[in-house]
């Protein structure tokens, strides 16, 4: 059974998509016009079904919301599912013969500073399971991924949210924990090791190597099907620090980075 073409995305707000996504979506249909597109909004989907989903939308934290609605999308009628802001250089017509496949997140140079590697093995399996949920900026892409209808690991990533809430009782929330690093733990089950390298699992889940799916334009490779363009719409950007939006700016900064004999990053 091939995975059908269809493209899932989730668009909660109901306001008027940026620019850049515009751009995005245009990019699906330049690469892939034979593709149907199937938006997830309120009307499509009920918000109420599913408590972590309700409680996400009424504090507008749309993206968290999303994070079970892609998986119920791809469980009940199969496609690929894209976030609003990735943009797509190849059509994924290579892809449609598994069952389930997406990529891996790998940021390297986070996973140093984070101390990722020593909780381990060298055979990127957990060293302690007390570690999990992972969540040292190693996990699998939750922004490009694809399956047929009524895969068991979309089963297992929707159940994984059926008894959490995503308000806390302590009045605080669940944005700790981000998409990639939940199904990557629930990846574990069918095989998963937290290594960048092509890996068939169970049930014909197909994870490749991160930069097939880049998970940010800095990481974008020539070999690269889409960037995950990361507009970060699930970050509080009133808490991130200064010293830390003033790097990005610097990296990506394609003027710098000539000067400095650095290949120019992706823009839109």
């Amino acid at each position: 059974m091939l995975i059908p073409k269809k493209i899932h995305y989730c668009w909660l707000s109901g306001e008027e998509m940026p620019k850049d996504a515009v751009k995005c979506i245009d990019s699906w249909k330049k690469k892939m016009p034979e593709y149907e597109l199937v938006l997830w909004d309120k009307n499509k989907f009920d918000i109420t079904s599913v408590p972590f989903v309700e409680e996400a939308c009424k504090l507008k934290k749309w993206a968290f919301a999303s994070d079970y609605i892609r998986m119920y999308a791809i469980y009940t009628e199969g496609g690929i599912y894209m976030d609003t802001d990735v943009y797509v250089k190849k059509k994924f017509d290579d892809f449609l013969q598994n069952s389930f496949f997406t990529s891996m997140e790998y940021h390297q140079n986070d996973i140093i500073n984070e101390n990722g590697f020593e909780l381990l093995n060298e055979d990127g399996t957990l060293k302690d399971f007390k570690d999990r949920i992972f969540t040292r900026c190693i996990g699998i892409q939750a922004a490009v991924f694809g399956g047929i209808k009524g895969h068991p690991f979309a089963k297992a990533c929707m159940d994984w949210y059926k008894d959490r809430h995503f308000s806390l009782p302590d009045g605080t929330i669940s944005h700790r924990i981000t998409a990639p690093a939940i199904y990557a733990d629930v990846a574990i089950e069918f095989g998963f090791r937290y290594k960048d390298e092509l890996q068939k699992l169970k049930d014909d889940v197909v994870i490749y190597p991160a930069f097939v799916f880049a998970g940010n334009i800095r990481e974008m490779k020539k070999e690269s099907y889409a960037i995950h363009c990361c507009f970060g719409g699930w970050r509080d950007n009133s808490k991130e620090n200064i010293f830390k939006k003033l790097k990005q700016l610097f990296t990506e900064n394609n003027f710098l980075r000539k000067i400095f004999g650095k290949e120019p990053v992706f823009k839109l």
